[in-house]
């Protein structure tokens, strides 16, 4: 096949850690010595958590250092956070699309997924009454992605308050999914889940990444933020699975918290230009697409085709030698729908336009 491969089956961006994460880290293996050895004999884990604690304040929320257990990646962290609040036989309350990754792992636990709709009507908000209706006496927590994967929902004030306040009457933890928090476009803004009281703090884990905010997917570096009531638990999974970061990660992970965050800003608009060209483009090709409010995904609607959303990545990986990554793994009823992470530059967008253009046209 002549045209060359575009792979964006997988949200990883097209950009390198901030140089000076990277410095601190080829400073700190050159250093060797307590950098390039068992991490718990050193400082350097407590010197990350205090760097993350520090970093979270500007949302609200003021945390102890030994609240921070830090991870190798965010999915370790996830995993952690779910295995702290569930377990085999209990239900867990999310929103209808997910995130992929979240049903995997409770898929595996055993736990079983009670789904609440975004309304796409409204950009993909949450039904606040089906939401309430979707929590039954075996439902122990609640999955809020926010900014969300697949759809960019950013939850307002409103929709974050109702939410907590029915975990609050139903006893729920709040596993807050945090990794998009910075990209975020328009008139949206991100507000901290735990920063809405202290009564939602005490039950709120953060779940947190490096790989989407400072593009560091490769450097597996991620953490949670627990509250006390769950910190025991956490830490004895945590000690199970050992998804501890290299030791000489801590310092990358240091310098891009404390570091200039001009970088962060940048990679925002640069995801809001794609974002503003490619949802339009898409949606003149005849396919709905909303203007994501938040991550930096296209979410559209391909049903039109007649094709599954799996016939619909096969076939354009066949005939255009693109791969775009289908809409049923993020969601029951979205079948027909396709996922596209914009970590491309928009010429590469563009070419992906063409390519599902023509794909479409010899349907």
């Amino acid at each position: 096949m002549s045209k060359e491969f575009i792979n964006l089956s997988g949200g990883d961006p097209d950009a390198e850690a901030p140089k000076w994460a990277v410095d601190a880290t080829i400073e700190a293996i050159q250093k060797g010595g307590t950098w390039t050895h068992y991490a718990a004999m050193t400082n350097h884990p407590e010197l990350f958590k205090q760097a993350v604690v520090d970093y979270y304040k500007q949302f609200g929320p003021e945390y102890e250092v030994n609240q921070v257990i830090p991870t190798a990646g965010s999915s370790a962290a996830l995993y952690i956070a779910l295995a702290t609040a569930l377990k085999a036989g209990d239900e867990v309350l999310l929103w209808n699309p997910f995130y992929a990754g979240h049903k995997w792992i409770l898929d595996e636990m055993d736990v079983k997924m009670n789904l609440a709709p975004l309304i796409p009507e409204t950009n993909y908000h949450p039904d606040l009454d089906a939401t309430a209706e979707a929590i039954t006496d075996k439902t122990k927590a609640v999955i809020i992605c926010n900014p969300g994967n697949p759809t960019g929902t950013v939850f307002t004030e409103k929709e974050l308050r109702t939410v907590t306040d029915m975990a609050i009457d139903h006893d729920l933890t709040i596993l807050s999914d945090e990794i998009y928090l910075h990209y975020i476009y328009d008139d949206n803004k991100f507000i901290s889940t735990a920063s809405l009281g202290e009564e939602v703090k005490e039950r709120t884990i953060n779940i947190m990444s490096f790989s989407k905010t400072f593009s560091m997917t490769g450097w597996r570096l991620g953490y949670d933020i627990v509250p006390d009531k769950y910190l025991d638990k956490a830490k004895r999974v945590f000690s199970m699975t050992g998804p501890r970061p290299a030791n000489f990660v801590y310092a990358a992970g240091i310098a891009a918290l404390q570091g200039d965050f001009s970088y962060v800003e940048a990679r925002r608009q640069i995801y809001e230009q794609r974002r503003n060209y490619f949802c339009k483009a898409i949606r003149d090709l005849g396919f709905p697409c909303h203007m994501f409010e938040g991550a930096f995904y296209a979410w559209f609607d391909a049903r039109s085709t007649g094709l599954s959303s799996e016939q619909f990545v096969n076939k354009l990986k066949e005939k255009e030698n693109c791969l775009l990554s289908p809409g049923n793994m993020f969601g029951v009823g979205y079948d027909g729908f396709i996922r596209v992470p914009l970590v491309r530059p928009i010429p590469v967008l563009e070419d992906v336009v063409d390519r599902v253009g023509s794909f479409v046209k010899g349907l």
